[in-house]
């Protein structure tokens, strides 16, 4: 009794750091490298709508989804495919 106990605790533990540290993803998480400001912002938006219905068409919303990993797949597929690279993580 007492290692189930153990484990789900951890397992609780585990999701709950996992969940805190999961956002949607957004311009913010890329470098914007040569491109402008305005193409960069562009590119953004639009990996996002696209992201959006990615989302809606094969994934949950986001209050049911707090890892936002559907969204997220999409729109980091989206922004490395224009060519943008992702911020290291802090």
């Amino acid at each position: 009794m007492k290692l189930g106990s153990t484990v789900l605790g951890a397992t609780a533990f585990t999701v709950a750091i996992g969940c805190s540290t999961f956002a949607q993803r957004s311009a913010a998480d890329y470098e914007r490298g040569e491109v402008s400001p305005t193409r960069f912002t562009h590119d953004s938006a639009a990996c996002a709508k696209q992201s959006e219905a990615d989302q809606l068409r094969y994934g949950v919303g986001s209050d049911l989804d707090p890892m936002h990993s559907t969204f997220n797949r999409m729109y980091d597929a989206c922004m490395q495919a224009s060519g943008y690279k992702r911020k290291p993580e802090k």
